[in-house]
């Protein structure tokens, strides 16, 4: 782990220790009550429950606290025992269904470029200064992160980049945070297995923006219609600075405008900045200059960056891992390595590839036990767009492989059918793609991005695409 200190608050019985308070949460697949009794045992000396749960009966020095809400208070009480870190932090938090991961590694890399000390939260890597440890999740739980920012302070960090999902908003991972800066980069289906409604999922997205210090910079997508709504509902009912910069319209002062948009980068200028273009090497497509436009703009407003330190720090940016990774192939075609999940990212990729080659082939599978009605949606996305399709695995977890393919292949028109295939095993279905490719071919690989592992039936196996594709380079 990126810290080594004990958890003195925690909700996971794995981190409980001498002394240690255990947050006893109702999660979805276990009960912390029903554990404890391991905790004493372990060590616990202080127990939390909610008002729903029996009191249990507890040893003379075991301390007992009964709360409305264990989730909150799991947040509240491991921000006091690290001494509520976060207050000493300038802390940036990015939301919305897309580009969080992007759009936060674009900020680290801006802010770091001009000589702040900074660490990075996200679904890729958790990283403090120079020390870094593989996510396991886009946004750790509470007890998690208050310790992280602890260790922020002991290694001197000044600035933190977080992406902040709708399940740490709900579930209150994040609550109490004091968010120097919020972004929020577009908005379309997903979760829906967690959110009963688009709304509630918009809903639970804006929170983050009520938890901004006061005259916080909030930056919106006002091109995505629910960013719209954001921008024009911060504008009436909160006093923080609303900046609006993601859109074509070049008559508003917050806006961008691409010059070039192709394979070899992005150069924009910003009408805030007109004495500069601002060119990356490492990104295409017109989604990332979204990314692009909002990183500038908290780099610039929130840590004072002046604009031509921000120009040569995008020159440098090395990319994402996973997103739009780009690999020359032995037989000249291109493999392209994303992350694209859902409906709205795949349809997004495959568009900005579509215009670079005469011969796209996308290789797909969708998640089990996960958001079911999107399947059939990626699966007409990928045939509409693409000449080529290959069905195949992405972490079945406990579902029925084919059952998964299956859903896929049903929401594919009948007269699309033909250019689909399925091949469960995702190695062969990359052999298979690459195999059927030319010199002008993109063979596009989705889904896993930088992952470097594949679930089935709860057991993780070692799997890399890009290893996969590194044998054909």
């Amino acid at each position: 782990m990126l810290f080594s200190s004990q958890f003195p608050v925690t909700s996971d019985l794995i981190h409980v220790e001498n002394g240690s308070t255990f947050v006893a949460i109702k999660g979805f697949a276990h009960n912390g009550a029903d554990f404890i009794d391991q905790a004493i045992q372990k060590g616990a000396t202080h127990i939390v429950i909610d008002t729903t749960t029996q009191p249990p009966s507890l040893p003379a020095h075991v301390q007992l606290t009964i709360v409305d809400d264990t989730r909150k208070a799991l947040a509240q009480l491991a921000a006091q025992k690290n001494n509520n870190p976060a207050q000493a932090l300038t802390i940036i938090g990015i939301t919305g269904t897309a580009g969080k991961t992007t759009t936060t590694f674009l900020i680290e890399h801006l802010i770091r470029f001009a000589g702040i000390t900074t660490a990075l939260l996200g679904s890729i890597k958790n990283k403090i200064a120079t020390y870094e440890e593989e996510s396991t999740l886009t946004s750790p739980p509470a007890d998690y992160l208050h310790m992280f920012f602890a260790e922020c302070i002991k290694k001197d960090v000044s600035t933190v980049v977080m992406e902040v999902s709708s399940h740490a908003l709900a579930l209150h991972r994040v609550y109490g945070i004091p968010f120097t800066a919020a972004g929020f980069t577009n908005l379309s289906p997903e979760h829906m297995d967690f959110h009963p409604t688009l709304e509630h999922y918009y809903e639970t997205k804006k929170m983050l923006f009520s938890m901004l210090v006061p005259h916080g910079i909030s930056v919106t997508n006002i091109d995505n219609p629910w960013g719209n709504k954001l921008a024009q509902e911060l504008q009436t009912t909160t006093p923080h600075q609303t900046l609006q910069p993601l859109t074509n319209n070049l008559s508003h002062p917050n806006t961008f405008s691409c010059v070039q948009n192709d394979t070899k980068g992005i150069t924009l200028t910003l009408a805030q900045a007109p004495n500069y273009t601002f060119y990356c090497p490492t990104l295409f497509g017109s989604y990332n200059a979204y990314n692009i436009s909002m990183a500038l703009f908290i780099a610039h407003h929130t840590c004072k960056i002046p604009w031509d330190t921000l120009q040569q720090a995008l020159a440098s940016f090395p990319g994402v891992p996973g997103r739009l990774q780009m690999h020359a192939l032995k037989n000249g075609a291109t493999a392209v390595i994303d992350f694209a999940h859902k409906p709205d990212a795949l349809q997004s990729v495959l568009s900005t590839l579509r215009p670079l080659t005469n011969n796209l082939t996308v290789v797909f599978g969708c998640g089990g036990n996960r958001d079911t009605s999107k399947r059939p949606v990626m699966g007409n996305i990928a045939a509409t767009i693409a000449d080529a399709v290959i069905i195949t695995d992405d972490n079945p977890r406990n579902e029925d492989r084919m059952s998964i393919a299956q859903a896929i292949y049903a929401g594919i028109p009948k007269e699309l059918r033909a250019k689909t295939s399925i091949e469960l095993d995702r190695a062969t279905a990359i052999q298979k793609a690459i195999a059927q490719s030319t010199p002008t071919s993109i063979v596009a690989v989705v889904g896993k991005g930088n992952e470097t592992y594949y679930l089935i039936n709860g057991i993780k196996h070692h799997f890399s695409d890009q290893e996969e594709i590194l044998k054909y380079t």
